[in-house]
């Protein structure tokens, strides 16, 4: 095969719940071992000697998934890609080695590692607020620290239009 494709698959399961993205062409196997159904695919073909096959973009398994992650985990790296790498008191944008996580209540407060409560800041608002709530320190957050949704596509630069009606 001396053509690449770049392409990527929705993956779903049987009761249509998105459970990943993938290259396309471990879908296209999926469905030509059965373990999956094309239900949208793309215009581009792969083709053998004697058999051609379009390219699946969103793939149904023919068995449901007990489990599906709850999301990504409030990393480091993951906090910063949510806040766009700017600081959540001053609005700064800033280079992502070069900011830090503050806790929105500090950890000697009972505060915990947790999207609602971990934020992107820069490293001199982090000092000036110190082991206070954003009110103690009369500081105020750019906006309110959240889980994010679909956190499948956390790791894709592009949505296929299609896509939009199984996610949304």
């Amino acid at each position: 095969m001396d053509k690449e494709y770049k392409m990527k698959t929705l993956k779903l399961d049987l009761t249509y719940r998105p459970v990943e993205i993938i290259d396309c062409l471990e879908a296209l196997v999926l469905c030509i071992v059965g373990k999956a159904v094309a239900v949208e695919e793309y215009e581009e073909e792969i083709s053998s000697p004697s058999i051609s096959f379009k390219i699946p973009s969103v793939i149904v398994l023919k068995k449901a998934i007990k489990f599906i992650s709850n999301g990504i985990r409030p990393t480091r790296n993951n906090i910063i890609w949510r806040d766009n790498s700017r600081c959540q008191y001053c609005s700064k944008d800033v280079p992502s080695p070069e900011l830090t996580l503050d806790h929105v209540v500090p950890r000697s407060k009972g505060g915990r590692n947790t999207w609602t409560n971990l934020v992107a800041s820069c490293k001199k608002c982090n000092q000036t607020k110190r082991d206070r709530t954003p009110d103690e320190a009369g500081m105020k957050l750019l906006k309110k620290p959240v889980k994010p949704h679909n956190t499948i596509l956390r790791y894709t630069t592009e949505i296929e239009p299609i896509w939009h009606i199984y996610l949304w």
